[in-house]
């Protein structure tokens, strides 16, 4: 079977868990990007600022900003993006409502320093150098980064000009990735991307040159259906590369209505694309460890000492999210929620003054400790007394979740100490599968009887295919 295995824990032993677990190796894991499903969140009549972020004050806080805009649609890609070749006036005006945007917000987080900020997409370096200062000192301006330990800045090999990196970098973004993807000039030609291994290498260059403390760079395994060769080359690229990116973000190929590669594979199992995936994932994981990298969550691979923060603090510490732009989704205190998914309706929205979130979910504490341990279970290992430090003295949330630890315990996936719970071999590569034990009986009751709408070809672009 090819859709998302959600377990049924009602009333469930040990044993029953274990059994699921065991039925679940069958199904494909899908990527678990947030808490509760994006799908389960709903219109809200109140929406307000004031109301979202009240009470917000527990975790850490975190700003991202979605630059949709790119020269061209890659097969693999099924973000919210903007095909937009030079028409600089539409980016100064999405930068406008972004600033409208964050003016809104700032009020309800003054006095809260954000400790990371990630500028995404889409492409962010197709911002020219007076935009990329505007970004900074109109948008990212509005709020306190007088404590802020990491800004990244998300660039392609297209756009990422060296007079741009420089104002990236001057305004203070400390650590840039470049979505490379592939280094093989087969894949990337077939995945509708217009760079070269010769144009990837110098992008990589100039953002080495600039000084910047920590550069990462992301690789998808799996991308139209590719070879070991093409991976092994893309590899040995990456291998040669002088110095070697501080971190690999390396993700399994996810096909998602929305995307080019939801018509390309439209014949295939999907079960068999995501093994192939897997397997060219597990191969070029074991040639980044054998080269010094370590696997920090499911995806990350950094070189001893290069944290990504953002990720940390977002996934692994229950974070606050201030997401800005079309298509983000955020997290407060009380609150999941996302903006319109078109830059044009988004900016509809600022313009006329309308509310600009589109739906949400409010998070209960029980929902919001269920949060916290979905997404902290998609990195190596769980510091038992950080987790519990955001909690109430005597209250061991962990022990909440006794049963199911248990039971991944029993299957060999995890090993449970006083002091951490970390991931065996190769299992965290597949932890998308167990992160969905963590979820609440009504989140996977209302998931599962809307399975049709919510899971497969027929959801939006955040649901799950594969």
């Amino acid at each position: 079977m090819t859709d998302e295995y959600l377990f049924d824990l009602d009333g469930a032993t040990v044993s029953d868990v274990l059994d699921q677990l065991i039925r679940s190796e069958d199904r494909i894991p899908g990527l678990v990007f947030t808490y509760p499903p994006i799908s389960l969140w709903a219109p809200d009549d109140d929406t307000s600022p004031e109301r979202i972020w009240a009470g917000s004050d527990v975790f850490s806080h975190n700003l991202y900003i979605h630059i949709p805009f790119c020269k061209q649609k890659c097969s693999f890609c099924y973000y919210s993006v903007a095909v937009v070749q030079d028409d600089t006036e539409v980016i100064w005006e999405y930068l406008r409502c972004l600033e409208i945007e964050a003016r809104r917000y700032a009020p309800q987080l003054a006095g809260r320093a954000i400790e990371t900020v990630f500028v995404g997409g889409g492409t962010p370096s197709r911002l020219n150098p007076d935009q990329v200062d505007f970004l900074f000192e109109r948008v990212i301006g509005q709020f306190d980064l007088s404590t802020c330990r990491e800004i990244t800045y998300e660039c392609s090999p297209d756009s990422a000009t060296k007079d741009r990196i420089e104002a990236m970098v001057r305004n203070g973004t400390t650590r840039l990735s470049m979505g490379v993807q592939s280094l093989d000039p087969e894949i990337l030609r077939l995945s509708r991307r217009s760079d070269t291994p010769d144009s990837v290498v110098r992008t990589y260059d100039n953002m080495v040159e600039s000084g910047v403390k920590e550069v990462n760079i992301d690789l998808i395994a799996g991308i139209e259906r590719e070879a070991l060769d093409n991976m092994r080359r893309t590899m040995d690229a990456v291998q040669v590369l002088d110095p070697v990116p501080t971190q690999i973000t390396l993700f399994t190929l996810s096909v998602r209505r929305g995307s080019i590669n939801d018509k390309t594979f439209r014949e295939d199992n999907l079960l068999d694309v995501f093994r192939r995936s897997l397997a060219l994932f597990r191969f070029a994981k074991r040639r980044m460890l054998a080269a010094g990298y370590e696997q920090y969550s499911r995806n990350l691979f950094p070189r001893p000492g290069s944290v990504f923060h953002y990720q940390d603090n977002h996934w692994g510490n229950n974070g606050y999210v201030l997401a800005l732009g079309a298509s983000g989704y955020s997290h407060s205190h009380g609150f999941t929620y996302q903006n319109p998914f078109k830059y044009t309706e988004y900016m509809r929205r600022v313009r006329e003054g309308e509310p600009i979130v589109e739906r949400a979910f409010p998070l209960s504490e029980e929902e919001s400790l269920r949060r916290h341990m979905s997404l902290a279970m998609k990195h190596g290992e769980i510091d038992v007394a950080r987790f519990n430090s955001f909690y109430p003295a005597g209250s061991e949330p962990l022990a909440r979740f006794g049963r199911e630890l248990e039971a991944l315990e029993a299957l060999g996936v995890v090993d449970v100490a006083p002091d951490r719970i970390a991931y065996r071999s190769d299992y965290l590569d597949v932890a998308d599968r167990f992160v969905r034990l963590f979820y609440s009986d009504s989140v996977s009751s209302a998931v599962r009887s809307g399975l049709g709408q919510v899971i497969g070809r027929t959801g939006n672009a955040f649901n799950f295919t594969v």
